[in-house]
Formats: structure tokens, sequence, C-alpha cells
């Protein structure tokens, strides 16, 4: 576990890519969480929020779970601008997600694993339209499946806070995502049943269940809402979510970072 998170580690510090996963990629949830967790503790800033990502078949099979989490780190959530940057590993993986992000208005109880949609509902304390740049230092991760991911800091690079909304306001609106000006994924921002709370429910559990229990202020990015997009530097990335509000982005090569 160690020389994974190490080798994830040095590239990001480097802010350069790596040939090939470091070893066997982990064939459990607990082993690669344990690489995260070596992964954010030898890391050099505070965790701000996670992320949330669905974990498809045939490794959802493997490993009995639909979701994991992974670490947005608080260096590296930034308020959108005219143009925002969106920070990928040149020749690395790289994606653009437009996604639905609640933020914790209290501290989540830290002995709590299962939250119902209620009890998830009344922790929020702020919804915000987000870009996440989802990139790794590895091309071939998203070739590799969810437990690969989650020890490469969860492949997230970077989050993108756009305006502040009512929840309510998500029911019957729709995301569109444009690149270079193409129509590449629409979908409703109120995506689900329950919309986003599934996902932050979730968060909240797992976080707590590796010891690192939600915090007020903290952010939980809840999922890509019109897909998994792949992009390359250079590119114009559009999410709009309705009338609610657009972040217009740049993809750019993202910096060493220490």
């Amino acid at each position: 576990m160690s020389t994974i998170a190490d080798t994830f580690i040095a590239a990001r510090h480097a802010g350069t890519t790596i040939s090939a996963y470091p070893g066997e990629p982990p064939v459990t949830l607990a082993d690669a969480y344990a690489a995260q967790a070596l992964a954010i503790d030898r890391w050099s800033d505070a965790i701000g929020g996670w992320k949330v990502a669905k974990i498809n078949d045939p490794w959802r099979k493997q490993v009995g779970a639909s979701r994991y989490i992974g670490p947005i780190f608080a260096r590296t959530i930034v308020p959108a601008s005219t143009l925002s940057d969106v920070p990928v590993y040149t020749g690395g993986s790289s994606a653009f997600e437009a996604e639905i992000a609640l933020v914790l208005g209290d501290d989540a109880d830290p002995d709590q694993r299962d939250w119902s949609i209620d009890d998830a509902r009344e922790l929020i304390g702020d919804v915000r339209l987000v870009v996440e740049a989802a990139s790794s230092a590895l091309a071939t991760l998203p070739t590799l499946g969810a437990l690969a991911a989650i020890t490469a800091f969860g492949n997230n690079s970077g989050l993108i806070l756009g305006p502040s909304v009512d929840l309510t306001a998500l029911a019957g609106k729709v995301a569109e995502v444009t690149i270079d000006g193409n129509p590449v994924g629409t979908a409703p921002l109120w995506a689900e049943p329950d919309g986003p709370l599934p996902a932050f429910a979730f968060a909240l559990g797992q976080a707590a269940a590796l010891g690192r229990p939600l915090t007020r202020g903290q952010i939980v990015s809840t999922g890509a809402l019109t897909g998994v997009h792949k992009v390359t530097i250079g590119q114009r990335c559009v999410a709009q979510f309705a009338e609610l509000g657009t972040i217009d982005c740049l993809v750019t090569s993202r910096a060493a970072e220490r």
C-alpha cells in the first residue's frame, strides 16, 4: 500500500504522469481505502470535501458496493471565474464533470454510519453548482476500475464552485455540457428519485467509517450528472445548469503541487 500511495503522491507533487500502475491494484474496498488513507495522511493539504463516484460492473459485483468517495483537498477548491481553469495532468487521464455539491452546515455525528435521506438533508448548509476536474497522473486509470481510482486520490484534481442555489430549485431543470461548442451530454439536475441526497448520505456514512467524519463547511460533490466527459488541454468546456448558472472553463495543465 505504501508504494501505491507514495507513487501517486510523487506524481502529484511533480505534476507529472506515471507510466503504469505501481504494482497490482487492490482487490478489496478495504485495501483500496487503506492505500487512499496513506496518501491522505502523507499529503500536505487538508481535506476540504469529498467526491462521490459510481462503481460500475464488474467491480460493483466484485466489491458489493455501488459508490466510493475520494478526497478533494482544500487548496484545489476554487470559486468559478469568467473562465475557470480545469487542471488536468498532461498525458494523464482527464475528464470534465458537471455536478451538484452539498455543503455541510454542521458537523456530522462521528459515530453514525447509516444515514437516512431525511437525516442527511438536515445537515445541508448550502447547495452549489460545481465542476469536477477528474484527472489522474495515470492515463490508464479509467480502465482499471474503481478500486484503483480510490487509491489515486479518488481521481480528483480539483473542484470549481459555481453559484449557490436552493435545493428545491433543482427539480425539473436540466444540465447540459458542451465541449468546444459541441453538446456532449444532458441530464436532469434532480437525477434520481431523491436527487443528490443518496450520494450525500453515502458520503456521510463512508467518511465516518473511514475515521474521517464530515465537518461543518466541508463539501460533498455528488457525482457526474451528464457523464464523465474526456477532455484534452486547451478545450473550452461549459456546464450550463439551466437558468440557475453557468460555469465556463478552459482545460489547462495542472502545475506541480506542494
